[in-house]
């Protein structure tokens, strides 16, 4: 399990399982907080050849165009490595924001980790 904090508050954490990681990011995903979410998600993404990985927003308070940002630059990574990305606990806000700028249907969301599981082979 992998732990970081930006010092303002924002913090997230990695649970590696069998066949994917979860992260859960937890309190404002902004500017200052953005590259800690970038460099957990890379971690991930480095540790296997075809990755999977959750994100678990559950707990995100607030989210600006930076942290948006972020989450197009994993998802990208993701199918560049022939991998999958599963948004977890997306708030109404974020929902709305990720369908203005036109990326909702991109993005493959549950709103749980344990229905994000069933998405992976061999999960269940």
């Amino acid at each position: 399990m992998l732990r970081g904090e930006d010092g303002a508050g924002f913090h997230i954490r990695a649970d590696r399982h069998r066949h994917f990681t979860t992260l859960y990011a937890a309190g404002a995903l902004d500017y200052g907080s953005a590259p800690l979410l970038k460099e957990q998600a890379d971690v991930a993404l480095r540790a296997t050849d075809h990755p999977r990985l959750v994100i678990d927003l559950t707990e995100v308070t607030f989210c600006d165009s930076t942290g948006y940002g972020v989450l197009m630059y994993a998802l990208t990574r993701v199918r560049r490595l022939t991998g999958s990305l599963v948004l977890v606990g997306l708030s109404a806000a974020m929902r709305n924001r990720l369908s203005r700028l036109g990326v909702a249907e991109l993005f493959d969301t549950r709103r749980t980790v344990e229905e994000a599981k069933k998405v992976f082979p061999g999960t269940t």
